[in-house]
């Protein structure tokens, strides 16, 4: 908490709620390609934001807690991963990014930063997913869903994720679990943004409102989402 459990402030306390995730998939079909999915609303305290901030040319990293500590420690990681590149003259790998990214968050734990983030990517060893958090921690992943919409997430993703998937069906899983995760959780909503990393490049696709979405998803499902109060006379 910015302002603590017994300050005067309460009421300033920031609103914070989000919803991001990642998955790896292998190709279904010689037509598909495959790679790692990234995918978050934009619903933000003050404002939309984009929370999924490059950090190399092969490697994302999304954004959960506060914009503010997010934004700025993953420019920091950006520009650590630059100069790393300069400097040796190849690619930084995602498992390097992330570690520098928990180191640097451990080393600022006692300040109470709020940082949720997942780094993704591909490099010369294939691709990989890492969770790193304002204490430090760090672990990698097939499948991540990170904020406060996070449990509303996975149950779509526990559900419908499938080792092997289309193209096509990675997108539109993605794009589900944000959309009924911004549907139930108050801290997520907006629009839903979303990447595609493949061996060759990073696919942007553009953002879609969630509120759209839903209708789109209730009516393949034939669920009726107006409410009319019934009538007992």
């Amino acid at each position: 908490m910015y302002f603590g459990k017994d300050s005067d402030a309460g009421h300033m306390q920031y609103r914070k709620g989000t919803t991001t995730l990642a998955f790896l998939y292998e190709p279904l079909t010689t037509n598909d390609v495959g790679g790692i999915i990234v995918a978050a609303d934009s619903r933000a305290t003050s404002k939309s934001c984009m929370k999924i901030l490059d950090v190399s040319d092969r490697i994302v990293a999304t954004m959960a807690g506060s914009a503010a500590d997010c934004q700025f420690w993953t420019r920091i990681v950006a520009k650590y991963c630059k100069l790393y590149e300069l400097r040796e003259k190849t690619a930084i790998t995602v498992a390097a990014a992330s570690k520098y990214f928990s180191n640097v968050l451990y080393s600022y734990r006692s300040y109470n930063l709020q940082i949720s983030s997942m780094v993704a990517g591909y490099d010369k060893r294939g691709s990989a997913i890492f969770m790193v958090n304002s204490e430090g921690q760090r672990v990698q992943l097939d499948i991540c869903s990170v904020g406060s919409g996070s449990l509303d997430a996975y149950g779509v993703l526990d559900n419908f994720y499938k080792k092997k998937m289309s193209d096509d069906e990675a997108v539109k899983l993605a794009r589900r679990a944000i959309t009924l995760a911004a549907y139930r959780d108050s801290g997520s909503g907006g629009f839903c943004n979303m990447v595609h990393i493949t061996p060759e490049r990073i696919i942007r696709f553009p953002s879609l409102d969630v509120s759209q979405l839903f209708c789109e998803f209730a009516d393949e499902i034939g669920r009726d989402i107006v409410y009319e109060p019934r009538d007992d006379n």
